[in-house]
């Protein structure tokens, strides 16, 4: 089999995977919104929601409708960015760092977005104030904290993914300091800290959604729009400046980008990891290493993830646990049984 046809093999397979893995993230969505506490049928929801998408406002928000439209869709919807958004970033990173293992939080902009929220509640909680935006301030600390990380490795360090994952590192290291001795002064109200950085959904709003969904598709389209790109720095830096890519400009566009993407889904829900280091991982070995196509199907396959992780966290305990638990907890052991059964076989690292 020539090449070409390998090539046109490899498009039919992974467009065929992009309809299934859109169908069943569709089907998840409406099953998702339908199960709770006041079960729905699912024929209900999808007319409830039909109905709000042609005609907004006109529909009455009492009874189902205002369980499925004001609570229970955006939550999910919610889910299904924050988890597109991890997978991506996730991809992205282990490919300009060169290290299966490297996830969202790899560099240390999730520890720069989690000092930001913890501050902010702290602010809220025990100075009365009430009125400091949580997610504002956690995306601007996140941002300020890639801006710091990039200024440590210097231009070098873009070229050198050891140098800088060490600058993350360091610039962590102080931050995770910081939120310990916030958490440490908050006394009794440490509840609402802690639950936060265990990552959760619960409460989340239209505008929350409405705030997040741009910043994570523009990121997204971006990042496949120059996919050819990061296939070459997969290969490394020299590689790619010997086929007349700019190392430097496309590694620090797709820094930003996946870094954004990471603070943006952070600052909404908090820290739930696995998510974008078991994604891309299996989607990569298993199905396509050209980002063309590991991008898009990461994002669906991280979203329908996280969606299904949340219906666990609030439907199979008594106490609604926070989702960033549950995908640590299966993600966990799911990535160690990877990694052993890789390394058996003389791969992965």
């Amino acid at each position: 089999m020539d090449l070409k046809s390998i090539y046109e093999s490899e498009r039919r397979k992974c467009t065929r995977l992009t309809v299934a893995f859109s169908a069943v993230m569709f089907i998840a969505v409406l099953v998702s919104v339908s199960l709770g506490a006041a079960r729905i049928p699912v024929r209900e929801t999808a007319s409830i929601i039909a109905a709000n998408i042609m005609h907004p406002g006109l529909i009455s928000g009492s009874g189902n409708c205002a369980i499925v439209w004001d609570v229970r869709l955006p939550r999910v919807l919610t889910g299904i960015v924050v988890g597109a958004g991890l997978a991506v970033s996730g991809s992205i990173f282990q490919s300009i760092l060169r290290n299966p293992l490297a996830d969202p939080y790899t560099i240390g902009v999730s520890t720069g977005a989690a000092f930001g929220a913890v501050l902010a509640i702290y602010l809220n909680l025990v100075f009365g104030l009430g009125v400091i935006p949580v997610m504002p301030v956690s995306f601007a600390f996140a941002v300020g904290t890639l801006l710091l990380i990039t200024k440590i490795a210097g231009r070098e360090g873009m070229l050198s993914p050891s140098r800088l994952v060490l600058s993350g590192i360091i610039v962590s290291a102080v931050l995770s300091s910081g939120i310990s001795l916030i958490k440490s002064m908050a006394g009794e109200d440490v509840g609402a800290i802690v639950f936060w950085l265990m990552g959760s959904l619960a409460a989340k709003s239209w505008l929350q959604f409405l705030t997040l969904f741009p910043v994570v598709s523009l990121c997204i389209a971006a990042a496949v729009h120059f996919a050819d790109d990061l296939d070459v720095l997969s290969l490394g830096a020299l590689e790619a400046k010997n086929v007349g890519v700019r190392a430097d400009s496309r590694i620090r566009m797709y820094l930003i980008l996946a870094s954004l993407v990471t603070a943006a889904c952070v600052s909404t829900s908090g820290i739930i990891g696995f998510v974008g280091l078991v994604v891309p991982h299996i989607l990569r070995m298993g199905v396509s290493a050209k980002h063309r196509y590991l991008i898009p199907l990461s994002a669906l396959a991280g979203g329908t993830m996280l969606c299904v992780a949340d219906n666990l966290s609030r439907l199979l305990f008594a106490v609604e646990i926070p989702v960033g638990v549950v995908t640590t907890l299966v993600g966990g052991p799911f990535f160690i049984y990877l990694f052993m059964d890789k390394k058996s076989k003389g791969g992965f690292m």
